[in-house]
């Protein structure tokens, strides 16, 4: 797993031995980043269900001004720990960039961030089982839209597995969805 643009670009991420985790491939990521290219500098980017930090850290290398990281499960937010302390200046974390072990939908009921503050935000849940099965993120979208959190005009990216029913939620309108392999992208803007 690499950085596959701005300034940290080619650098190595340090990836999972085993299958706890599903990081967002890097060609997701390099398509990701592309739609986002006009609005991510000095962006507020909120990574949800953050897993290793790669694509907050991509969003740190392309221009972002601050990054929050929302990962629930310590494995992860070990490796995640481990990538930033390799790859940000020592005088980003705590300040620019923040993580937070927590759930994501109990963080999006309280979240220390200021309202109307995030410009971005990604979430990349576990994928279901099944193709089809619910993922639960029309729920989710529903709660971060509900925190407050989200600056007038702000995207929201969500990656499933693909056949997923695409996810709604008052507030979001739905710009486009694409499919890379098994994986499927919706970006949304927010209304507010």
């Amino acid at each position: 797993m690499r950085i596959a643009g701005g300034t940290l670009r080619g650098r190595i991420l340090n990836a999972p031995v085993s299958d706890f985790l599903r990081p967002t491939q890097d060609a997701v990521r390099e398509a990701v980043f592309s739609m986002l290219a006009a609005v991510i500098r000095d962006a507020c980017f909120l990574d949800l269900y953050a897993g290793t930090g790669a694509v907050g850290l991509e969003a740190w290398s392309r221009g972002a001004r601050s990054i929050l990281w929302v990962e629930q499960s310590p494995r992860s937010l070990k490796l995640l720990e481990g990538n930033a302390g390799k790859l940000l200046p020592p005088d980003a974390l705590g300040n620019s960039c923040r993580m937070f072990r927590a759930d994501v939908r109990e963080w999006l009921k309280h979240p220390p961030v200021a309202p109307g503050s995030v410009d971005i935000v990604y979430l990349d849940p576990p994928y279901v089982t099944q193709q089809g099965g619910d993922d639960q993120m029309s729920a989710t979208l529903a709660a971060l839209v509900a925190s407050g959190i989200l600056a007038p005009r702000s995207f929201v990216v969500a990656e499933q597995r693909d056949g997923t029913p695409v996810p709604a939620a008052e507030g979001l309108g739905l710009i486009l969805t694409r499919r890379y392999g098994r994986t499927a992208v919706s970006l949304f803007r927010h209304d507010g």
